[in-house]
């Protein structure tokens, strides 16, 4: 079933909104994640990211192929208590929408102004709580608040911490982050947990640097030193 879309895709003025528009580009950001590379259990990709309404992220998709396969999904950046919307609940939406599409099921849709379906993913969320993460999840979310919007230029002389190289998954309950140190140009290796007691966990990176900074105050690094491996010389622990 399909409606007149009654925001006709057009742009809104609104309030500024500090909280959601870092929210916003929180979303759009991680969502590039899946501009090439489909989402798990479909063929569909991201191609587009817009913002029909202040609290509201419109997320398109496609088949990978052919643009006329394109539809939107209206994603919300805040749940019914203004709290946000975590962002790998909106992945696990966007799938269950693809799925519901794929699979033939009756689905309501509104129209935009170009004439693409849209659907409104609250009627595809399972309640407020977020979904669990699979291992790619959470290896993506050990290393992408780490490597986002890192700066090229080399660190400031007398900088404790070292500038990320590269990374690599040890085990389902770790990935090893590789820095290198300023002084020395030597690779070390900094162990991320990527599970608890309940389950996979998908926000580790944003901690590392800051957390990285914290041992090496202390001196309590060598006390955590891990085997090394042959991508570094050193590596340690930062549970």
């Amino acid at each position: 079933m399909a409606v007149n879309d009654p925001r006709g895709g057009e742009g809104v003025e609104h309030t500024p909104s500090p909280l959601v528009d870092t929210l916003y580009w929180m979303l759009a950001e991680r969502l590039t994640e899946f501009v090439s590379t489909p989402l798990a259990g479909s063929t569909y990709t991201v191609c587009g990211v817009v913002r029909p309404q202040p609290t509201v992220a419109r997320v398109f998709v496609f088949d990978g192929d052919d643009l006329t396969t394109t539809i939107g999904v209206d994603c919300p950046l805040l749940d019914a208590d203004g709290q946000q919307v975590n962002h790998f609940r909106h992945v696990s939406t966007l799938r269950r929408v693809l799925g519901a599409v794929i699979g033939g099921a009756d689905v309501s849709w509104s129209i935009d102004g170009r004439g693409v379906r849209v659907v409104d993913a609250r009627t595809f969320s399972s309640g407020g709580e977020d979904p669990a993460a699979g291992l790619g999840e959470a290896i993506y979310g050990a290393v992408s608040g780490t490597f986002a919007r890192f700066s090229d230029q080399p660190p400031q002389a007398g900088a404790q911490t070292a500038y990320p190289v590269g990374f690599l998954a040890q085990s389902p309950e770790v990935v090893r982050v590789y820095f290198r140190d300023p002084g020395t140009r030597e690779v070390c290796g900094y162990d991320v947990p990527i599970a608890a007691e309940d389950g996979l966990v998908v926000a580790a990176g944003g901690f590392l640097v800051a957390r990285i900074r914290e041992l090496a105050g202390t001196g309590s690094l060598a006390s955590r030193e891990m085997a090394s491996d042959p991508y570094c010389a050193r590596a340690y622990s930062v549970r």
